[in-house]
């Protein structure tokens, strides 16, 4: 069978090949815990990962660094132009229950904390919060596989670390409600739809525009990074999307309206 190079996501682009049932992609420096995690999932019955196969020696595609083999998860991806039904209101409600499942599976797993997590995308308080657990920190939309209509399973954990579940859900919104607002779709409302997929508490529902706020920011230093260094594909995105004068309009509007996201989250 012929190699199809998977579309979908910045930071791989071109890189990540199938082969058949197998997916072989660039590893991350912290790919042997990584793994460990992904299979010690698996052992207490979540299946909603790949299953890692193996980590191995550069290969021509993708350049240079290791290769990592993992199990393909077949289903659909959303990517862009973004499909309708990624947009609906059960897509968005199953996108909160499978994290729900995620973080119920991995509390169970003790973490590795020599593992050197990447930091970038990480919660400020993950390393101190206690129950700790290891976040995915990137849930966009071309990182959920659907089957059947319902949120399946999550790929590319290459950012995870330790986080407090509240942290994933933020970013989660951030991709699928989504926070920086789209033509048509009741930003308040649908944060409250993956607040009830989620089963969130109203102590996390209370806080939660807060930590989507901090989410922002962090996500704005890692753009910043990137563009400052001269990455092209960060580079090219920011100017297609309006330049940091967008981000900056995003975050004043999700702090003039944080009093009405809350009080979307808590009303009965």
């Amino acid at each position: 069978m012929n190699p199809e190079v998977l579309s979908g996501g910045l930071a791989h682009a071109g890189a990540v090949v199938r082969h058949g049932d197998v997916v072989e992609r660039p590893a991350p420096p912290h790919a042997i815990a990584l793994h460990a995690h992904l299979r010690a999932l698996a052992a207490r019955g979540f299946d909603g990962v790949p299953t890692p196969l193996s980590i191995g020696a550069p290969l021509d595609i993708g350049g240079s660094g290791r290769r990592e083999r993992l199990s393909y998860v077949p289903g659909d991806v959303a990517v862009p132009p973004y499909p309708p039904w990624a947009w609906t209101e059960g897509t968005l409600r199953s996108v909160g229950a499978l994290l729900r499942a995620l973080h119920a599976a991995t509390a169970a797993v003790p973490l590795d904390r020599t593992a050197g997590w990447p930091t970038e995308l990480a919660d400020p308080q993950g390393v101190a919060a206690d129950g700790t657990l290891l976040c995915h920190n990137d849930v966009c939309l071309e990182n959920v596989v659907f089957r059947d209509g319902r949120a399946a399973a999550l790929i590319d954990f290459d950012l995870a670390a330790p986080g407090r579940p509240l942290w994933d859900v933020a970013m989660t919104a951030r991709y699928w409600v989504p926070m920086s607002g789209r033509d048509g779709l009741d930003v308040p409302h649908r944060l409250r739809v993956l607040a009830d997929g989620y089963g969130l508490e109203r102590e996390e529902r209370a806080a939660l525009p807060g930590v989507i706020e901090e989410a922002t920011g962090v996500c704005r230093t890692f753009v910043e990074r990137r563009v400052a260094g001269g990455d092209p594909v960060y580079t090219e995105v920011l100017e297609v999307k309006g330049g940091w004068e967008r981000w900056d309009r995003h975050q004043a509007w999700m702090a003039a309206h944080r009093e009405n996201l809350t009080t979307a989250l808590l009303t009965d």
